[in-house]
């Protein structure tokens, strides 16, 4: 069994790489970027679908899963081009 650490951690792993995929840049984005980016992390943190979202990376997917809690928050932040995108696809 994992301990807390170890699952947090894995979980925020998770998160960078559907980050990653998905083109999401929160880097620019000021304070509200950072509150998102604090909420988004509790929420992936306590997410029920961690073995959902580990299929999900193991196929290779580069959109933002449906299931996945964060996902109007890394579509707010989705890159194309340097710009944000407003919808997910």
């Amino acid at each position: 069994m994992m301990n807390i650490m170890g699952r947090v951690q894995a979980r925020l792993d998770q998160s960078g790489e559907i980050m990653a995929r998905g083109r999401v840049n929160m880097a620019e984005g000021g304070f509200a970027a950072e509150n998102d980016m604090r909420n988004a992390i509790w929420r992936c943190v306590l997410c029920r679908h961690g073995d959902d979202c580990r299929v999900w990376l193991a196929a290779g997917r580069t959109d933002i899963p449906d299931f996945c809690p964060n996902r109007g928050i890394y579509a707010k932040y989705a890159s194309a081009g340097g710009t944000h995108a407003a919808s997910v696809a």
